[in-house]
């Protein structure tokens, strides 16, 4: 019972340290972004919003900022829909390369960042330029995109390997069809 305790102990103090770690740099990075005064000093002189009515008028931080969310809500729409079907079709259903599948849609992660963007620049610039597309945002959301689709895939199965198949097959006790079933109705309509 006292190694349990201790145990216990040793890891809320070693949560709480992490933590801090993290935060805490970036609590005195929002302290810092209200000091009155111009250089960074220790105390804080007094508190203004002025540095962040300078930094809202900078147009070109604003752009940034701006970039940025295109770009993450491009990569996670894109990401949210191949990561899902490839989970589901990797989860739900048996054929020849399955396994090779779920390697090649997590292959982006394991790899060092810098072998991944190397990869893709060169994928890029053998495929798509050639096709008219030259680098820009569209290479930059393809890019990000495809380390968003390992981190939605590895979720979407993990929630389907823990989601028993009886939930889809009740639902189909009230009027719900496989996929290849809708399909084959629209196609022959």
């Amino acid at each position: 019972m006292g190694t349990n305790r201790a145990t216990r102990l040793a890891l809320r103090l070693a949560t709480a340290l992490t933590l801090a770690f993290i935060y805490i740099p970036i609590g005195l990075i929002v302290v810092y972004s209200l000091n009155e005064a111009v250089t960074p000093a220790w105390p804080p002189t007094g508190f203004t919003l002025r540095w962040w009515g300078v930094a809202f008028e900078n147009t070109g931080l604003r752009q940034a900022f701006l970039t940025s969310v295109t770009v993450a809500l491009g990569a996670m729409a894109i990401a949210l829909v191949l990561g899902t079907l490839a989970a589901i079709a990797v989860a739900r259903h048996r054929f020849f390369g399955r396994e090779a599948i779920s390697f090649f849609v997590v292959f982006p992660i394991a790899l060092p960042g810098i072998v991944t963007g190397i990869a893709l620049n060169s994928s890029f610039t053998t495929v798509l330029v050639p096709l008219g597309v030259s680098f820009g945002m569209l290479t930059v959301v393809i890019a990000h995109t495809t380390f968003c689709i390992v981190v939605v895939f590895n979720n979407v199965v993990a929630r389907l390997r823990r989601t028993s198949t009886s939930l889809e097959e009740a639902s189909m006790d009230l009027g719900a069809t496989r996929s290849e079933e809708h399909t084959s109705e629209l196609q022959s309509h």
